[in-house]
């Protein structure tokens, strides 16, 4: 899926009427930042190295993402 299909099933929430749609959401977009070529770049926080930013190419207007906790993720 390319960022720009992540987008647009993210914009309608009739896309997450039940649980299983978040997890296959989250599904793709695992899938699509660990695909190579997808990022411009990956931000480690200084302070706190489990915190991470992504930074998206060129079709992502070069955007970075709010804090990732790796942890978690």
């Amino acid at each position: 899926m390319t960022l720009k299909e992540l987008v647009h099933v993210a914009s309608n929430k009739e896309n997450f009427t039940g649980l299983k749609h978040y997890a296959e959401f989250c599904r793709a977009w695992l899938d699509f930042i660990a695909t190579p070529g997808n990022l411009q770049a990956e931000i480690v926080s200084r302070n706190e190295t489990q915190y991470r930013f992504l930074q998206f190419r060129d079709d992502g207007s070069f955007n970075v993402t709010r804090p990732l906790n790796y942890n978690l993720l």
